[in-house]
């Protein structure tokens, strides 16, 4: 029996830090003291997996950690080190530079993710030289 309620546990821990993080996703201006309250209520309100006793004591921890810095955002900088990760599979310099503009937000851009993807398309003017008249 301890060890299925050890699991209990832990999933909980694990789902309310997951709801702690994405919470913390969405509003990212919001004071860890605002956040605490949020969850705080979500825990009085039963509108949680755990028990009462379990989400107000993971609320507590999960201020506590962002009071002492163990709680940050940081998925703007990993977004962008991943956009900037998929143009190395350009092999010349010149398509690898057009491909971290177009990242970086030059071209034009249409659709979202909701509707199924991105699409960045930049122009490229190239001029070649006219062959050599016999």
């Amino acid at each position: 029996m301890p060890l299925s309620f050890r699991r209990l546990s832990l999933f909980a821990t694990t789902a309310l830090l997951a709801a702690a993080a994405g919470a913390a996703h969405a509003a990212p201006d919001e004071s860890a003291r605002a956040r605490y309250e949020r969850d705080r209520q979500a825990c009085l309100s039963g509108n949680t997996q755990q028990s009462q006793a379990v989400c107000l004591q993971e609320a507590g921890a999960a201020l506590e950690s962002s009071r002492a810095g163990q709680l940050t955002d940081a998925g703007a900088p990993t977004q962008q080190n991943n956009a900037v990760e998929r143009c190395d599979v350009f092999k010349t310099p010149d398509d690898r530079a057009a491909c971290l503009d177009r990242v970086k937000g030059q071209g034009a851009v249409s659709g979202s993710p909701a509707a199924g993807g991105v699409l960045r398309e930049s122009t490229t003017t190239t001029i070649t030289p006219a062959p050599a008249s016999r």
